[in-house]
């Protein structure tokens, strides 16, 4: 998170009385206070970033309860317009990331042409010898060694993943001597001679554990979205397994079908 956001001081945040006094008294307090900030979002007064004041002041300044004040943060919540960080408060959403898991597109590439800023934490590297799982998913033998990385990834300061890297080291001797912030993608190519292209992908619903949960600065429990990847090289063979675990208010998924069906259609 960039730490230069903070809460604008010039902002009038309330509602005037005059206002609130001539509502509809069948909608509820909260749906009134979270049109308010949608309002405020959506015609550029709350720039992206921006942070929101306590819960506590903005009872006082809406003359409301902490409990209509939290319903309202949930609820613009769990509709994109803002998120929060664990110990750190509540903050205006950017834009969502547009990522295409089926591109033969690295990470790194696909976000910079969206013209946002990529950044990459190294969370921890070792070599470890595959489980029964990762043999199972790599189609090498259980005891074989993996390198195993562990990656926090950020968007504009924003962390928005964190994934999980087995790759076979037999394929790549050395691998972890080298700078693991950069993409993967063209760290394989470049220095191993591995061309990667993605195959079989699984998306779902997930709640974060403890060492993503950690990582993102959420709490645990909170929603995801988990997607894995098997990476093969040019000549079909499994190289790579990936696991990603995303914000689930960062991201939305752009699949093009256009070549699939040119694929299928019929001749």
């Amino acid at each position: 998170m960039n730490r230069a956001w903070n809460i604008p001081q010039t902002i009038h945040w309330s509602i005037p009385e005059e206002t609130r006094k001539s509502w509809d008294r069948r909608v509820p307090y909260y749906v009134r206070v979270r049109d308010h900030f949608a309002t405020m979002i959506e015609a550029g007064t709350l720039a992206p970033g921006t942070k929101l004041p306590p819960e506590r002041a903005l009872a006082e300044e809406f003359s409301i309860t902490r409990v209509t004040v939290r319903q309202a943060l949930i609820r613009m919540e769990a509709e994109g317009l803002i998120f929060r960080e664990e110990r750190r408060g509540w903050f205006v959403s950017p834009p969502r990331v547009r990522y295409d898991p089926t591109a033969n597109t690295s990470f790194t590439k696909s976000i910079s042409e969206q013209g946002r800023t990529v950044g990459t934490t190294i969370l921890s590297k070792q070599t470890a010898g595959a489980s029964q799982w990762e043999s199972d998913q790599l189609g090498c033998a259980v005891g074989d060694p993996l390198f195993i990385i562990n990656r926090l990834r950020t968007v504009d300061g924003r962390a928005v993943l964190v994934e999980q890297i087995y790759i076979r080291a037999e394929r790549c001797p050395g691998l972890l001597d080298y700078p693991l912030d950069q993409s993967m993608t063209a760290l394989m190519a470049e220095k191993f001679g591995i061309i990667e292209h993605r195959t079989r992908i699984n998306m779902r619903p997930t709640a974060l554990s403890e060492f993503p949960a950690k990582a993102l600065g959420v709490a645990v429990g909170t929603p995801s979205l988990y997607l894995s990847r098997t990476i093969l090289d040019q000549f079909d063979e499994v190289v790579e397994l990936d696991q990603e675990f995303w914000r689930h208010d960062v991201i939305e998924i752009c699949v093009s079908a256009a070549g699939r069906v040119k694929e299928e259609a019929p001749a």
